[in-house]
């Protein structure tokens, strides 16, 4: 009795003391500082929701997406050279992402993400060529101190593994599909064309094994009056000509710019043949030549616009007059055309025959006193004056019945000051020559005479 009388006093003398002590530790006056009271009513709280949440948080299941796999591979890759294809079944990981069905507390669930997450795959045997194997797939929490629970930690799949090649191809073909002219058009169509030579194609060996030929294809379904260029598509086709769809190669071309089909439109045009003379008299009439073009029209082909622009008479060549003999003169010129211009009979030469077996060849010494002296092509300001004063043996061609009529003071001298303008002192020029009065006359050989320009 005395013992628990004993207890009693010493349990009633630790409330009492305790009772005390709170009484003193509330009357205190900082107790009851605002600042304070807030603090206290935060730090409460927190603890009050962390215990309910805990505690008496609900338990849901929730589905976090897109979760990403990896394929183990390294060690395949490594020593067999086997690159990861892709994950053929279950159709849904072809994307190599997995959603993760998971368990636990709501308040935990909300703040998971899939970067909590992670999906390994790896073999279930040695892999050593290409082929599809068995995998597992395994699903963990990175953090193992969340409550969760996973409700499919594993599963089987089968994934594909191929060795990476890279083969280049030349494109063999290029189509254009849709592409029209108008009816009853003066147009024709020409062969289409890319801006591609070759493509370079990286990706498993069974899927570039496949390819037999490269086109490239354009969706036209236009009617063309003139060439156009469009966006084009390469197109990989099997032994058979079928399409091929290949969903894991890659391919570069030989150009740097996007790929492009051109379709030419052309037209035609008959044009004359003639050609152009070089040291013939100012007044010199061509057309009094006796002069024969063999053949004396062609047809060029090209764009619309590039034969609208060319001019009525194609030139063949230029021609000296003052290296013309008595005789029969002949010239052979080669036929050139611009890129796009094609000649539709295939002519390659023209041959260009000047018969001068009948004009007469004269020698005529003139002098300044009774003859026509004067400057030609000069823009400068400068006084210009001959010091020349006579050519002799100035050789003159032409139809018989007009050489015969001429004297000296029908010859004219020109001293050619073409690009002079700067010049100043004496210099030698060169002569040009002329018959007053008549076109069809003019000198064979050249000639100098000197000046004195300022």
């Amino acid at each position: 009795m005395m013992v628990m009388e004993n207890k009693k006093r010493g349990a009633r003398k630790v409330i009492v003391s305790a009772y005390r002590k709170t009484r003193a530790f509330i009357n205190r006056p900082w107790f009851y500082n605002k600042k304070f009271l807030i603090t206290l009513s935060v730090i409460c709280s927190v603890m009050l929701w962390a215990t309910l949440a805990t505690n008496i948080s609900p338990i849901e299941t929730k589905t976090i997406p897109a979760v990403p796999i990896t394929v183990n591979v390294d060690t395949i890759k490594e020593n067999f050279g086997l690159d990861f294809v892709e994950i053929i079944s279950p159709e849904s990981l072809k994307k190599l992402q997995l959603d993760v069905k998971v368990t636990g507390r709501k308040y935990l669930l909300s703040q998971l993400t899939a970067d909590d997450f992670q999906a390994v795959a790896s073999a279930n045997k040695s892999i050593s060529k290409p082929g599809a194997y068995d995998f597992t797939l395994r699903v963990t929490c990175k953090n193992p101190m969340l409550d969760v629970k996973i409700e499919q930690i594993s599963q089987q799949i089968y994934v594909k593994f191929d060795r990476f090649v890279e083969k280049e191809f030349e494109v063999s073909n290029v189509i254009a599909v849709g592409a029209t002219i108008p009816e009853n058009s003066n147009l024709t169509m020409g062969t289409p064309y890319t801006n591609v030579s070759t493509v370079s194609v990286k990706g498993p060996e069974s899927e570039v094994n496949q390819i037999d030929t490269v086109v490239v294809i354009a969706d036209i379904n236009k009617e063309l009056t003139d060439g156009e260029t469009f966006d084009g598509s390469v197109i990989f086709k099997n032994k058979s000509g079928d399409n091929l769809t290949l969903s894991h190669i890659t391919f570069s071309t030989n150009i740097t710019e996007s790929v492009s089909v051109t379709i030419p439109v052309r037209t035609s045009k008959e044009f004359k043949v003639g050609v152009t003379f070089k040291n013939a008299p100012s007044n010199f009439d061509e057309s009094k030549l006796p002069i024969s073009i063999s053949p004396s029209t062609i047809t060029i082909m090209g764009s619309p616009d590039a034969i609208n622009n060319l001019n009525e008479t194609y030139v063949a060549g230029e021609i000296d007059v003052s290296k013309l003999r008595k005789g029969e003169n002949s010239y052979t010129f080669t036929l050139s055309l611009s890129t796009g211009l094609e000649i539709a009979d295939k002519v390659e030469r023209v041959v260009v025959d000047i018969d001068l077996s009948k004009y007469k060849v004269a020698s005529f010494d003139v002098n300044s006193g009774h003859s026509s002296f004067d400057i030609a092509n000069y823009t400068g300001t400068r006084k210009v004056t001959f010091k020349t004063k006579s050519l002799d043996n100035v050789r003159i061609i032409g139809p018989m019945y007009v050489v015969e009529k001429l004297v000296s003071k029908d010859i004219m001298v020109e001293a050619d000051l073409t690009g002079k303008e700067t010049v100043t002192g004496t210099c030698t020029v060169k002569a040009l020559i002329s018959i007053k009065g008549n076109s069809r006359c003019f000198a064979i050989g050249s000639y100098e005479v000197e000046v004195i320009i300022g």
